[in-house]
């Protein structure tokens, strides 16, 4: 993945990340259909789309444990 689209996505909001995660899961869920069947055009799409998931996932939760740690300081 580009640097350029790790920072658009590292600039997101919760929500939109969330939104994101969903359609990276149905596109995945398309390509393992797609394989099933026939073979795919492009085989990386699938490593690509878990890795983004991956990724996406780490930065929620390191959000997630920011703000509660900033709860317990208060």
């Amino acid at each position: 993945m580009k640097r350029k689209d790790k920072e658009t996505l590292k600039n997101m909001g919760d929500a939109e990340l969330k939104a994101q995660v969903t359609d990276l899961k149905k596109q995945i869920f398309k390509i393992k259909f797609q394989r099933t069947t026939a073979p795919v055009e492009n085989p990386v799409q699938l490593r690509t789309a878990r890795r983004k998931i991956a990724m996406i996932n780490t930065w929620l939760k390191q959000r997630e444990l920011a703000k509660s740690k900033a709860e317990v300081k208060k």
